[in-house]
């Protein structure tokens, strides 16, 4: 392109880019944000401002705020810590907000920011997307139509709604097209290592999708071979070896990082059944996925487009991928053979806009016979659609969306029909067919801002009781300013909104990521079997108000809401309340670091039930491997002194029969010792049903919602143990049906160990300061200590040096960090960099090198 035409085109796309978020930026001013209520507010803002405000204070690797503690550039390159939209976004802010043009960078800034996010990043989609189409040989207007049709399109706003990093993957794919196509018309890798390089720093994910896409794309340019290539396919291979193995190297310092994150993420394998094929949606009506455009329809029932090499291509990609939208198994394998997720189809979006834009450069050259017939199989198609859909109904009009889409399709194809007579006609289409679908786009919002929880996304929401109230900051302040430690956590989460903490700025013991540590889920999961109150991968909370967990992880206060029946821990005691909350301290905390000489074995343990466990913790220090010094000691399951009776059904065998609306058993004592203050209940569950719906377990008070077993997001942890405070009868309730109920098991806590270890641990203070990615403690051991842990989760990157000599890193009570100590002074120092970074680091610059040497080489001998 001309100067004059990029500037044409960018002033184009800008302007496209801007009219088709209207209603989002009429919503923005109105306090309604471009962003989900649920993930868009629960974790794609809080991410923002929290990456925000540490990349801002130097601390990009590490925060102890995540959770209970995680890796961030790792942990969250999944959503924007090697985002380069993200990153982009935050140089501008910062740069902003340093000279005086923006105030407060806070939520509600990140909330604002959205649609001039998305706006931006649209408006550059439309440019690549109009390059690349203009580089395959299409006419400039042709090419700026079809970037339309894939920009302005259902997918790019549902994932910029929801999930924005997604959107990110819109400008990858043109640039990864162009790459290939200038390979194997000119022998230029560079573009194509660029483009993969960049796909694979700013996000591992789509990385993944896009190499299938890659695999497919270049499989059907073997296939269709255009007049205008120079590479064999031979040649081709060995450069697509060599361009891999560059584009890796030059991405390693965020790809492996990134990567190694994801695998050290526990996610319980997706068991269920995947079919092969399945009808979810309707494309050419009503899909939240992906809607095919009209125009679209009637150039693929047009024989004589096939003609055309380059329509050809695109035809079978777009067919191709609206095949793979009725495939489970398909959405299976672009997810990593998880669980279906339908993420994809914004590749067949770009495949239409291309189809779209060669069929309006062969407008005119289209005979009117195979134009009349293209537009009659196309109303059949839709008529066909139409009726075919129960959700549809003909007589009575009950889909007023779809009877519009059906009107603009016959629209459309007697536009064509009428207006092909002359490029001006054809161009006149061309800006008709781009103002049709702004304004689809934008009726299509307005009907999803009416018609979803989207619209309660509001400046008003985020200052409710439902998300952050002032109620609630000022208990969150009084906290604050009275933790004995600087690292002390407070347990507070508002509606299962799980990184509540970053919402409101403290340490807490919540995290909700698509990527967490695994060692910590496994912790909650199956080590100490911590039930969380509502079942979902993805997530943890609290420790299930067992005060053991809660010393032992430096839990200080608990922030509750009058209006719900909370439980409170034992020691826990009243500190201040308003008119709505409360926030108790605990009396028992332990120190944030804790020395010992006593060692337990994870597998020595094994047998035990989770009481053992903590109180092996508390007493101690348990390993994965080594030497033990110590030994646990079993509780008495005191069923031996109880009946078990069923309740609304029967119960035999381990299979619990409800037959009434609620039921299940109840555990009758005689009599309960004075100083058996809480129960441990331990059971497997599970709804035999795999269709049933979720259900609401209840232990006397305590209630927990278990996921459906057909639902993706269930956790597979059957294994419960539940904390209730010790009464004569012990009920478990659950909704009629039939489940497996085994191992029971209800041990007593009188909690001794605990007040003995706090007792013994109160006058043994270790100095501990955290400095962005550094842990530094100081400890004189005179007491023949061995090990010292912190409730800071173990993972790869951690390093530990104690008196300047490196050692290794234990992974100490299951999860968290530990080292061996020595007698006399410790200077202990532990410092986190994102796994591998270093030999990525290097690698990344080799690749940069050789990438570099090729170019010369390459500019030399042409030169």
């Amino acid at each position: 392109m001309s100067k004059k035409q990029l500037l044409l085109v960018g002033g184009a796309s800008i302007v496209v880019a801007v009219l088709a978020h209207a209603l989002f930026f009429y919503e923005t001013a109105a306090g309604r944000f471009m962003v989900g209520l649920n993930d868009g507010l629960g974790q794609i803002l809080p991410f923002k401002h929290f990456l925000y405000q540490q990349l801002k204070n130097g601390h990009w690797s590490y925060s102890i705020q995540f959770g209970l503690g995680a890796g961030t550039f790792s942990q969250l390159a999944y959503y924007f810590s090697t985002s380069m939209v993200y990153s982009f976004s935050c140089l501008l802010v910062y740069v902003g907000e340093m000279s005086g043009l923006i105030a407060n960078v806070d939520l509600l800034f990140w909330g604002k920011a959205a649609v001039y996010i998305n706006a931006a990043r649209l408006a550059l989609i439309l440019f690549l997307a109009t390059s690349v189409f203009h580089y395959m040989n299409m006419s400039l207007p042709y090419a700026f139509l079809g970037a339309v049709f894939y920009g302005v399109s259902v997918m790019y706003f549902t994932h910029g709604i929801y999930w924005e990093f997604f959107a990110d993957a819109f400008l990858w794919l043109p640039l990864l097209v162009l790459g290939v196509e200038k390979l194997i018309r000119e022998e230029n890798p560079f573009w194509l290592i660029a483009a993969m390089s960049l796909s694979l720093i700013n996000n591992f994910y789509f990385s993944y999708v896009h190499f299938i896409f890659l695999s497919v794309y270049a499989l059907l340019r073997w296939l269709i071979r255009f007049p205008e290539d120079r590479l064999t396919i031979n040649v081709q291979l060995r450069y697509y070896v060599a361009i891999a193995v560059l584009s890796f190297f030059i991405s390693a310092v965020a790809f492996i990082p990134a990567v190694s994150g994801f695998l050290s993420n526990y996610r319980p394998p997706f068991t269920d059944k995947v079919p092969l094929f399945s009808v979810h949606d309707n494309l050419l009506y009503g899909s939240k996925f992906w809607l095919l455009p009209p125009l679209f329809v009637l150039f693929a029932c047009i024989k004589q487009l096939y003609v055309d090499k380059t329509a050809r291509l695109f035809i079978v990609i777009a067919l191709l991928f609206c095949l793979f939208h009725y495939s489970p198994f398909v959405a299976s394998v672009f997810n990593g053979f998880s669980a279906p997720q339908f993420r994809f189809e914004y590749i067949g979006t770009f495949a239409v806009g291309g189809v779209i834009a060669r069929g309006m450069m062969h407008l005119q050259a289209l005979t009117k016979p195979d134009l009349a017939r293209g537009v009659v199989a196309m109303v059949m198609i839709y008529m066909l659609a139409f009726l075919l859909d129960d959700t549809l109904s003909l007589p009575f009009f009950s889909s007023q969306y779809a009877v519009g889409i059906a009107i603009l399709a016959v629209v459309s194809g007697l536009a064509v029909l009428c207006l092909r007579q002359s490029r001006q006609r054809v161009a006149l289409l061309c800006v008709l067919f781009i103002v049709c679908q702004l304004l689809f786009i934008n009726v299509g919002a307005s009907t999803f801002f009416s018609t979803t929880s989207t619209k309660q996304a509001s400046e008003r929401f985020m200052s409710s009781e439902s998300y952050d109230s002032p109620q609630q900051g000022e208990l969150i302040e009084q906290a604050l300013k009275r933790k004995k430690h600087p690292l002390a956590r407070i347990e507070w989460m508002v509606d299962f909104r799980n990184n509540t903490p970053l919402i409101q700025g403290f340490y807490g013991n919540s995290a909700y990521s698509s990527v967490l540590n695994g060692n910590i889920l496994q912790f909650y999961y199956d080590h100490l079997q911590i039930d969380m109150g509502r079942e979902s991968v993805s997530r943890y909370y609290g420790f299930g108000d067992r005060a053991n967990l809660h010393s032992l992880m430096n839990v200080q206060f608990k922030l509750v809401d009058k209006k719900e029946e909370t439980a409170i821990p034992y020691g826990f005691t009243l500190f201040s309340e308003n008119d709505r909350y409360a926030l108790y301290e605990n009396q028992w905390l332990l120190p944030f670091a804790r020395a010992t000489s006593n060692v337990f074995l994870e597998e020595d343990l094994e047998k035990y039930s989770p009481l053992v466990r903590e109180h092996a913790m508390l007493e101690g220090i348990v390993l994965a491997s080594g030497k033990a010094t110590a030994k646990a000691v079993p509780e008495t399951d005191v069923l031996e002194r109880a009946r078990i009776n069923a309740v609304g059904g029967t119960y035999k065998n381990g299979t619990l029969t409800v037959t009434d609306k609620v039921g299940g058993i109840d555990i009758v004592f005689v009599n309960r010792a004075a100083e058996e203050i809480d129960d441990y209940v331990s059971f497997y569950l599970q709804n035999q049903s795999k269709t049933a719906p979720r259900f609401t377990l209840q232990v006397n008070d305590y209630k927990a919602w278990r996921k459906s077993r057909s639902s993706i997001y269930k956790t597979d942890a059957n294994d419960l143990t539940i904390r209730v405070p010790s009464r004569e009868i012990v009920s478990l309730r659950v909704p009629k049906g039939i489940y497996t109920l085994k191992d029971l098991s209800l041990q007593s806590e009188t909690y001794q160990r605990l007040q003995y270890v706090y007792a013994r641990e109160a006058n043994k203070p270790i100095h501990v300061s955290f400095e962005g990615r550094t842990l530094r403690l100081s400890y004189d051991n005179k007491k023949g200590d061995t090990h010292l842990t912190v409730p800071i989760p173990y993972e790869k990157g951690w390093e530990v040096s104690v008196n300047g000599k490196k050692q290794q890193v234990e992974k100490a009570n299951y999860a968290f960090l530990g080292t061996a100590i020595a007698e006399g002074k410790n200077e202990i120092v532990f410092s986190y960099l994102p796994p591998y970074f270093r030999t990525s680091l290097l690698l990344s610059g080799c690749g940069l090198l050789a990438t570099a040497t090729w170019i010369y080489v390459r500019w030399r001998s042409t030169s």
